[in-house]
């Protein structure tokens, strides 16, 4: 057996593909961060957070057409109509969700409404920072996105499929190791904990679930994007560990950190595990209703095909 290139696929193996494919990220990214910090002082969020953005989308691209031999578009991001549904339904979920969260620690008066965002002096003025925050934000839901689970899912489900597995462990192990990365992602984060990266590993898997059922990152990328936005633009909770200079509240917390997440905010209490089941509870109620149907979508049923879709098929 060639342990490089799999014969039946004439291409490199899922495991080459996935390291190639990283040590890519790695340059375009640390090269652009580079270029960022040479160039802007002290600049806004969005600013930094392009070069994440430009080098994932980059890294998966190339790695595309040269070693999955694949349709840019198979990793969920074939943009037209019915992806702009899933994405602003997305949104809708996860703004939801947060915010039932919060009216849960108001009630209880855990939280205190401080102040209004743009009632707090700061060098830079407050529109330029919620702006560039939602940029950033908006950025970081479709990269992590494409790349824990477009990319990474579809290649290490291809790489498992064994036939004495079958394609279902196939799916579903992959599905627990992109979590599981996706959380570990998040372990080194302020004020995280083994709590935090757990119930991030649960998110993980209940944002794989939507690319899995329907073949598309639009609800994904919503959910991700508004849960991050919500927690920390609108309602001035913390976000994976950190702090939010522009939020349109300004709060004060308090309560059990076991059921808040205390300073790494909702992902880590039990408060966040609500979070995440009303997510998945919509997710699935909107699929079913959009769909019709609660089905591994083909593009994780089927046998690898190349080009199984023109990179100008935009609609």
């Amino acid at each position: 057996m060639n342990i490089f290139i799999n014969d039946d696929e004439q291409r490199l193996r899922a495991g080459w593909r996935l390291l190639i494919q990283f040590i890519l990220m790695f340059l375009f990214v640390g090269f652009g961060i580079m270029v960022v910090q040479q160039v802007l002082d002290d600049p806004l969020m969005a600013y930094t957070t392009i070069p994440q953005f430009v080098g994932i989308i980059l890294s998966v691209w190339m790695a595309s057409k040269l070693l999955d031999k694949r349709s840019f578009f198979d990793y969920g991001i074939n943009f037209n109509k019915q992806w702009a549904k899933d994405f602003f339904t997305g949104c809708l979920i996860a703004a939801i969700s947060i915010s039932s969260i919060f009216l849960i620690q108001w009630s209880l008066g855990w939280v205190t409404i401080v102040e209004y965002g743009w009632n707090t002096e700061m060098e830079t003025p407050f529109v330029s920072g919620i702006i560039s925050f939602f940029a950033a934000m908006l950025m970081v839901g479709f990269h992590e996105e494409l790349f824990s689970r477009g990319y990474q899912l579809l290649n290490i489900t291809e790489g498992l499929k064994y036939p004495a597995a079958g394609s279902n462990s196939a799916l579903i192990s992959a599905i627990l190791l992109t979590s599981s990365l996706f959380g570990f992602m998040h372990f080194f984060n302020p004020n995280a904990s083994f709590i935090s990266t757990f119930n991030i590993i649960l998110a993980g898997i209940v944002l794989a679930i939507p690319y899995v059922l329907t073949g598309s990152l639009g609800l994904s990328v919503g959910l991700h994007f508004s849960w991050n936005f919500v927690i920390a633009g609108i309602l001035g909770f913390p976000v994976s560990g950190k702090n939010i200079d522009f939020s349109i509240l300004r709060i004060r917390q308090s309560g059990s950190d076991f059921f808040t997440g205390g300073a790494f905010g909702p992902e880590a209490g039990i408060f966040g595990l609500l979070g995440i089941t009303i997510m998945l509870g919509g997710s699935l109620v909107y699929i079913k209703q959009s769909r019709r149907e609660l089905y591994i979508d083909e593009l994780f049923r089927k046998d690898y095909q190349q080009n199984t879709k023109s990179d100008e098929q935009t609609a």
